[in-house]
This record gives C-alpha cells, structure tokens and sequence, in this order.
C-alpha cells in the first residue's frame, strides 16, 4: 500500500514540473516572429581606419615680436579703421603699435651729430693735405735751386742744408696728412654705422605687420613694457589664411607605420557637431614623444 502511494506520489509531482515547464515555455510573448534585414551580397574593400585626437590651427602663422624695449604707447589701425585687436584684418606693413621712442630718437640725433663731426673732420683733413701738398711744392722748388748752386760762396753750407731739411720735411707732412684722411674717413664710416643703427633702433619702435592676415592673438597691452634681450618678446599672432587649416594629430607608435602623405583624411571638431570635414596627409613626423609609457 504504501509503495502505490510513493508511486501516486511521484507521478503527481512529475506531472505537475511537466505542467509548469509547458505553461513557462507557451508564456505570452514568447512566440513572437523574428524579423530578418536582407542585404545584397556586393564585393568592395575592407577599409581600415585609425582614430586619433590632435589639434585644429593655421596653416601659416606669424610671430610678430619687437626687438626694443619700450612701453607701449598705441595701437595701430586695422583695414577697416579700427584699434588693431582680435580678429583684426590687415595687411602687409599696417602699424600694429607704437613703442616709446624717446630714447632711441635721442641715440638717434646723437649718433646724427657725431656723422656731422665726422663729415667735418673729413674736411678739415682733407684741407690739412692740400696745405703739406703746396708746403712740399714750395719746398721742393727751394731744395732744386739750392741743388743747382750748392754749396758754395752764393749759398752758404746752413742754408743749403735747410732747404733739404724743408723739403723732407714737408714730404713727411704731406705723408701724415694722407694717413690723417684716412683715419677721418674711417672715422666717419664707423659714426654712420652708429647712425645706422640708431635709426634701425628707432624704426623698431614702430610694430608693423609683415605679412596680410587676420590677428589671432593680442599678448600686449597699453602701458605694458616690453623687454627685449635675448628673446623678441611675442606681441602679436598673424594667421595669413584662415581659409587653410591643418591637424596636428599624434598617432600611436602601433599604427604610425600605415600612414604616408597623401592619405584622406576626415575629422570632425566640437565646434560644429555633425559636420565632417576632409583632408589628406600632409606630412609625418618621426620625432617620437612618450606619455605614461605610450608612444605617439
């Protein structure tokens, strides 16, 4: 009796796991049809592509520094007759500013006056040698009579002899006045060297652009003083076309060896989300830099 009712037993849990499999099994939802998307089947190339972040900035941009320390007094005027700032657009040779020009307007009168002086000293030797030249002229015309007499009863042995010395002497006269024209001259190159100089100095205190383009950057302001040593202090960034841009993109050390000038190129920026622009390869720079022991 007992035996018939283990029996009972376990077929009544059997049934009842069979049941609650079915029902969990045929559950709603559970029979919903499967969607397929179908493609045709097409032959192309495998594309591989390398993603790295990097930097958007001019083509060609323009350090214009000053090479004379100063305050800086004004700014110039951009094309559009406005103070020369951010954004500005001017061209080749338009003042961007003005630096103190004080001292070097004082260097520059002084170093004038000193090629007067000069310039007066070139004459002054010069007059100096044509008066040793009629000198020595007066001189030799004593010493050929003194020659042709001699020393005799018409010219007596002193005489004689201080004619040979007047002209010798008027010889040597005339040799340091040449050598005096000289030293003028080259004095006079040297004061218009200074001069040079002191003019090329005063002409720096006047920032202009060298090139046409538009004003990135603005590192000074009014009042400032700028120092000039061994490095031109950076004034002003000139970009000559913004219309030609470039990347700049370190690319891992792993993928370094697919890339080659030429290849396309396209990147997106913050800026203007959605859009993507195109390039190519322009270069490939071997120098290597190590980030927390990555190289790119």
């Amino acid at each position: 009796m007992k035996r018939f009712v283990k029996a009972v037993i376990v077929v009544l849990v059997g049934a009842g796991l069979i049941g609650g499999a079915a029902a969990w099994y045929l559950r709603p939802g559970k029979g919903q049809a499967v969607a397929y998307r179908t493609a045709e089947v097409t032959r192309g190339d495998v594309v591989q592509t390398i993603s790295a972040t990097g930097t958007v900035e001019p083509e060609e941009v323009v350090d214009v520094g000053a090479q004379v320390a100063g305050q800086i007094l004004s700014f110039g005027k951009d094309a559009d007759g406005k103070t020369v700032d951010y954004g500005s657009v001017v061209e080749g040779g338009t003042v961007l500013a003005q630096i103190d020009d004080s001292l070097y307007a004082a260097e520059a009168a002084q170093a004038s006056a000193q090629v007067a002086a000069a310039e007066a000293g070139v004459r002054q030797a010069e007059a100096n040698l044509a008066q040793m030249k009629a000198k020595l002229q007066q001189a030799e015309r004593d010493w050929a009579r003194a020659q042709k007499l001699g020393p005799s009863e018409a010219l007596a042995q002193a005489t004689y002899d201080a004619y040979q010395s007047a002209y010798e002497t008027a010889r040597a006269n005339v040799a340091v006045a040449e050598a005096a024209i000289l030293q003028a001259k080259a004095a006079l190159a040297q004061a218009e060297a200074v001069q040079r100089r002191a003019q090329r100095n005063l002409g720096y205190c006047t920032i202009k652009s060298p090139v046409k383009g538009v004003v990135i950057d603005r590192r000074v302001n009014i009042g400032q003083t700028v120092v000039a040593s061994l490095n031109a202090p950076s004034l002003f960034l000139i970009a000559k076309d913004l219309t030609r841009m470039q990347v700049w993109v370190a690319v891992n050390e792993a993928d370094i060896g697919k890339i080659r000038p030429g290849l396309p190129v396209r990147f997106t920026v913050d800026a203007f989300p959605g859009e993507t622009f195109r390039g190519e390869v322009g270069k490939v720079r071997l120098n290597a830099s190590m980030t927390q022991n990555v190289v790119t």
